[in-house]
């Protein structure tokens, strides 16, 4: 009698240490009401090893997918994490940035899917059924009102002057 090939299941691979995405803001931890915040995640492959029904499994997860919450009610599903802007990346749209239209302290989130494959006992690579979803910790954001003022003078000319 053949014995059934191993599987690895949805269920085994979400059991496994799976590190979350680290979630990053520019500016970092604030923004301007009305202004872009740039959003970003620092995810990677991760790779795993135990036993399982007597047998040895290598596992490996990348992510591939992120749903962003940003605590507004806003939500974003993207394939790309986003990225590191130069500078402080004040004000700048990109594919994971978000616009807040009211002053507060937001709490975004981010679920990262991890797709994985396995190997038993050193054979062929082969895919899991499903993907593995890793929640991040929250990430506080505060975001401020700002006033703009036109000048003719310098402090040092005003010292009484707005922003002085």
């Amino acid at each position: 009698m053949e014995e059934a090939p191993i599987v690895i299941t949805l269920t085994e691979f979400e059991s496994q240490p799976i590190i979350a995405a680290g979630v990053f803001s520019q500016p970092d931890h604030f923004g301007l009401r009305n202004a872009h915040s740039n959003f970003y995640a620092v995810a990677g492959e991760q790779e795993f090893s135990f036993e399982f029904q007597n047998a040895q499994i290598q596992l490996r997860a990348w992510p591939v997918s992120y749903e962003w919450a940003y605590g507004d009610g806003s939500h974003l599903v993207t394939t790309e994490p986003g990225a590191v802007l130069p500078g402080d990346g004040f004000d700048t749209e990109t594919p994971t940035s978000h616009l807040y239209a009211a002053t507060g302290d937001y709490f975004v989130g981010l679920d990262t899917l991890f797709a994985g494959d396995y190997s038993v006992d050193g054979g062929p690579w082969l895919p899991v059924a499903g993907l593995a979803r890793v929640p991040s910790e929250p990430h506080l954001m505060s975001i401020w009102r700002s006033e703009r003022h036109s000048v003719a003078e310098t402090c040092l000319e005003n010292p009484a002057g707005i922003g002085c």
